[in-house]
């Protein structure tokens, strides 16, 4: 009675744990789930329409772009300041080449605002390859303000603003941010190979697990094949170690009751007697 206690008890402690384990999982997963988008602009091409030159000296004349996000229909002006997000490019040369290789400006985007925003986009010179982007209104040299349309996707879309002084052609998107998929980038999945999980992601954002390693955050592993899934289990990959009353390579042969001598069991701790022998550990001859 006791050792069947016992075993009971074990079972239920391993079950415990996995479960523990599972909604532990499941908690840190909530947490971290939540819709995070970047919005992306590029710009590719920008011209004066004037003689004079785009820097007030030539010799050094440097750039940069200032994008402003405003998460409403009306162009706002670019002395307030932005309202929901803006996002600056390196300094670099004003030759089209520099421009056009430049690397996308990018401004963390509220999903609850996709549709129609109104973007602020302003070239501004920097004297000397030296100067660190600012935001001096004194610098600007060009300001375009109009209103898009966003949705997610990877595809580029194409823009461009004809002024009387200058010209400007840009490219923009939203997507997903680092490590979230989806239609609404609320799927969260990065690769990991810790306690908490055994995964890489493909390019959806499903988990793929690790070989050794299953369950639906990768943190099952996998026993040795043939391991009783009933009488069996293991704590890292290849192993397989029985529940109490169960014994043998696979956790498949039950445990004698102790001092048994000439019988056998279905279930742990029985001692049913072969032919001819008796008693409570079957060590009485019947024959004699």
């Amino acid at each position: 009675m006791g050792s069947s206690l016992l075993f009971c008890f074990q079972t239920i402690r391993f079950k415990m744990a996995q479960l523990l384990s599972t909604c532990f999982l499941v908690l840190i997963s909530m947490q971290l789930v939540k819709s995070s988008a970047v919005f992306e602009l590029k710009v590719q091409s920008f011209t004066t329409t004037t003689s004079s030159s785009v820097c007030k000296q030539s010799r050094d004349c440097q750039v940069f772009f200032r994008v402003c996000l405003n998460y409403t229909q009306d162009v706002i002006s670019y002395r307030l300041a932005c309202s929901n997000g803006t996002g600056l490019t390196e300094t670099f040369s004003s030759d089209q080449s520099s421009i056009s290789t430049s690397a996308p400006i990018t401004v963390p985007f509220n999903l609850n605002w996709l549709g129609t925003v109104s973007v602020i986009i302003e070239a501004r010179n920097a004297e000397s390859s030296n100067d660190q982007p600012t935001e001096k209104l004194n610098n600007m040299i060009g300001h375009f303000a109009t209103n898009i349309n966003l949705n997610i996707g990877q595809k580029w879309s194409l823009g461009e603003h004809l002024g009387e002084q200058s010209e400007l052609r840009f490219s923009y998107r939203v997507v997903c941010d680092e490590f979230y998929y989806g239609d609404d980038c609320s799927d969260f999945c990065r690769s990991r190979d810790d306690p908490f999980g055994h995964f890489t992601c493909d390019d959806t954002g499903n988990r793929i697990c690790l070989p050794e390693w299953k369950g639906d955050y990768c943190a099952e592993p996998i026993c040795l094949s043939g391991c009783s899934e009933e009488h069996g289990y293991c704590e890292a990959p290849g192993q397989c170690k029985c529940f109490i009353g169960w014994q043998g390579p696979r956790c498949d042969e039950c445990v004698l009751y102790p001092g048994c001598l000439h019988g056998t069991c279905e279930q742990p701790f029985q001692c049913t007697c072969k032919k001819g022998w008796g008693g409570l550990f079957c060590d009485k001859d019947l024959n004699v």
